[in-house]
């Protein structure tokens, strides 16, 4: 037999310590169950916004090495010209366990380095030219991934039930990209509206089926990279919008990697 017990949140009435442990550990506990089959990425929030000298990070959640960090308020980081990729990197430093609580240390970084260490989670990169300022005010799908001066997304280490995904924010553009196109299959329009409604990124698995199926893979299975599956939700697109259902031989896969699962 197991007793629950939750504060009666009334007015006149004393917290006492046990109810205070008793609110801490359903709140905490409740996260980390929520996310437990989720990898290490950005979760919720995190929205990248620019003016002329500094990037901003939105509130928002982040998992990484296993632990929930919650970001509660917006972040500022001042940015740099550069000819080559910078990345924007969530980074955890420091855990130190002591008696009374385990403490971690974190920051958001920019770093030349592309590849991820384990403690460090991409959530954009961009390449600047001299003079110019950042943007994210895209004009269309594929402009997310303009090589200067944009802030590019597709590379960004978000978390889904089960695996790593494309970010939210990238889908819901292309959601509503879809939404536009009068020529829009119900299929299309059924995808969109799954995505748009949806509160956390969209599944990998689901992502891929949908690329698999709008493609013509005859394989059961496959798995994209993210950057891959950015450009082929780019020509589905344009076909989209051209009319064309996507399907059959002419819509092969256009020298991305693909890993073909058994």
């Amino acid at each position: 037999m197991t007793e629950h017990i939750y504060p009666a949140f009334e007015r006149g009435r004393i917290m006492k310590k046990e109810l205070l442990w008793a609110l801490r550990d359903y709140s905490y506990t409740a996260l980390q169950l929520q996310y437990a089959g989720y990898p290490d990425g950005i979760l919720a929030g995190c929205h990248i916004r620019t003016d002329e000298q500094c990037l901003y990070i939105a509130p928002g959640l982040i998992k990484c090495q296993d632990f929930l960090f919650l970001i509660a308020e917006e972040e500022k980081l001042p940015y740099f010209s550069a000819d080559y990729y910078v990345s924007l990197k969530f980074c955890l430093l420091k855990k130190e366990a002591l008696p009374d609580y385990i403490s971690y240390i974190t920051e958001f970084r920019l770093d030349k380095e592309l590849e991820q260490e384990q403690n460090e989670l991409e959530l954009c990169r961009f390449k600047l030219k001299k003079g110019a300022r950042l943007r994210t005010d895209y004009n269309d799908f594929f402009d997310i991934q303009t090589e200067y001066d944009t802030v590019n997304l597709a590379d960004a280490a978000w978390s889904a039930a089960g695996g790593n995904t494309l970010s939210k924010e990238i889908t819901d553009y292309f959601a509503r990209k879809v939404l536009e196109c009068e020529r829009a299959e119900t299929g299309d329009i059924q995808f969109a509206y799954f995505l748009l409604q949806s509160k956390e990124a969209v599944n990998y698995e689901i992502l891929m089926d949908y690329i698999r199926r709008k493609t013509g893979f005859s394989g059961e299975r496959f798995l994209l990279e993210k950057e891959e599956a950015f450009r082929q939700l780019t020509d589905i697109l344009e076909g989209i919008r051209q009319g064309r259902s996507g399907k059959g031989k002419n819509s092969a896969f256009s020298g991305g990697k693909m890993i073909v699962l058994d």
